[in-house]
C-alpha cells in the first residue's frame, strides 16, 4: 500500500506512545451538575494530544462516533507546532506560527496530525467511525495519511459539504464546498440511516399493514437481460379484476382462469431485460390479499401492466453531497453569536453539520 513520507515522520510515527499520561482534574465551578463525574459528559480543556492520552485507560475501543476540525493548514491560520518531540529539527518548530511561506508547513502539519489519528483510532470501538473536516489544502496528504493508520479499505466516505454561499471569490473558480472524509475501524462497519421527515418521507400509499410506496420490479440497467440472466426472465401473471382502490392486482408465477394476464420483462422500446428477484424470492413475496402482498401490478397509461415491488422503509441512506443551507459556516457563527460566544471560536462548524 502507498505510504506518505515527510519531514520528521520518523520522529514523530510513535510519538504517541511517548506522550506521558496526564490525570483530568474536574472543575466543580464550571460543572453543570451537582456530583462532578469523570464519567458524565466532558468537555476537556487543554492539548488535545495530552487529553487524547488523558482518555485512552477508560475508554480505549469504547468510542463510537468521533468528530474532529482539524487546522486547514491555508497559511493563513498561524498555527502554531508545539509537540515536544525529541529531535533538534522539531525542536526549532516549536512556538512558531506556521504562515503561508513556511516551505514545511505541510510536514509540520503532518507531523501535528499523525500522533493524534493513531490515539484516535485506539480510542474507536470496532464497530466505531471517524468524521473528519478538510478542504484542499491538504486533502490528498489526508486520505494517503488515513489509508496508513486505518487501512484502505476503512475508507468509508468523502463527503462534500456546501460550506459557504457565495464561495471564495479570490480564486478563477469560486470555491463553495469543504470535506467530510469517513473511515471505519473495520470494513463491516454499517451506519445507521436517517429517518425521513415530511419533507423526505416518500410512503405516500397505505394498505392495512401502513404505508408503503412502490418500485418497478423490471431491472432498468441496461446492461442485464435474457442473455446474461436467463433465470430472471420469466413471465409472472396477473389477476386483471382484483384491482383495488388505488389500481393495484394480484400476481401469480402460475398461470389460471383468474391470473389470465401475462408480463414479462420488456423495456420501453420492446427489447428484452430481466426482473430483479428470482422466483424464489417473488413466491415469498405474493400474497393471496392484494393489501399484505409485497408483490403486485399495476396498469401503466400506455394500457401495459408493470409489476411493482412494496418498500415500508421510514429510514433512508444520506448522499455524499450536503448542499443544505443548515450546513453553512455561517450558521455555526450565527448560532454561536446566539450563545453570547461570538468571535471565541474560529470557523465554528454548525450544530445540524455534527449532529
Amino acid at each position: 500500500m502507498p505510504t506518505i513520507h515527510f519531514k520528521g515522520k520518523t520522529f514523530v510515527q510513535n510519538h504517541h506512545l511517548a506522550v506521558k499520561y496526564h490525570q483530568l482534574v474536574p472543575k466543580k465551578e464550571l460543572s453543570l451538575t451537582d456530583k462532578v463525574s469523570l464519567h458524565d459528559n466532558l468537555i476537556i480543556q487543554g492539548d488535545n494530544l495530552k487529553a487524547l492520552k488523558a482518555l485512552l485507560p477508560t475508554y480505549a475501543g469504547k468510542v463510537k462516533c468521533i468528530y474532529i476540525d482539524v487546522p486547514y493548514n491555508t497559511g493563513n491560520e498561524n498555527w502554531v507546532y508545539n509537540d515536544n518531540v525529541n529531535s533538534p529539527m522539531i525542536q526549532e518548530w516549536l512556538g512558531k506560527a506556521v504562515d503561508i511561506e513556511d516551505l514545511t508547513r505541510h510536514d509540520k502539519w503532518l507531523c501535528m496530525t499523525m500522533p493524534r489519528l493513531k490515539l484516535l483510532r485506539e480510542l474507536l470501538s470496532e464497530d466505531g467511525v471517524i468524521f473528519i473536516s478538510c478542504d484542499d489544502n491538504e486533502l490528498a496528504n489526508l486520505r494517503v495519511l488515513l489509508n496508513e493508520i486505518f487501512g484502505e479499505n476503512n475508507f468509508y466516505s468523502q463527503v462534500i459539504v456546501r460550506a459557504n454561499s457565495r464561495g471564495q471569490t479570490y480564486n478563477q473558480i469560486a470555491k463553495t464546498h469543504e470535506y467530510l472524509i469517513v473511515y471505519t475501524k473495520n470494513p463491516e462497519t454499517e451506519l445507521f440511516e436517517l429517518e425521513k421527515d415530511s419533507e423526505s418521507n416518500d410512503l405516500n400509499l397505505n394498505d392495512e399493514i401502513g404505508a408503503f410506496n412502490v418500485r418497478e420490479l423490471r431491472n432498468r440497467n441496461p446492461k442485464f437481460g435474457k442473455h446474461n440472466r436467463p433465470n430472471l426472465f420469466y413471465p409472472i401473471y396477473i389477476n386483471p379484476k382484483s384491482s383495488d382502490k388505488d389500481g393495484f392486482c394480484l400476481v401469480s408465477l402460475t398461470e389460471s382462469k383468474e391470473f389470465s394476464e401475462i408480463v414479462e420483462p420488456f423495456n420501453s422500446q420492446m427489447k428484452e431485460s430481466c426482473w430483479r428477484w428470482g422466483k424464489d424470492k417473488v413466491t415469498k413475496n405474493v400474497s393471496p390479499k392484494t393489501t399484505t402482498s409485497n408483490l403486485v401490478a399495476k396498469k401503466k397509461n400506455n394500457g401495459s401492466y408493470g409489476i411493482y415491488e412494496k418498500y415500508r422503509k421510514t429510514t433512508f441512506k444520506p448522499k455524499s453531497i450536503w448542499d443544505d443551507n443548515s450546513f453553512l459556516n455561517e450558521t455555526g457563527t450565527i448560532e454561536l453569536r446566539e450563545l453570547g460566544l461570538e468571535n471565541q471560536f474560529d470557523f465554528p462548524k454548525p450544530k445540524s453539520l455534527v449532529k
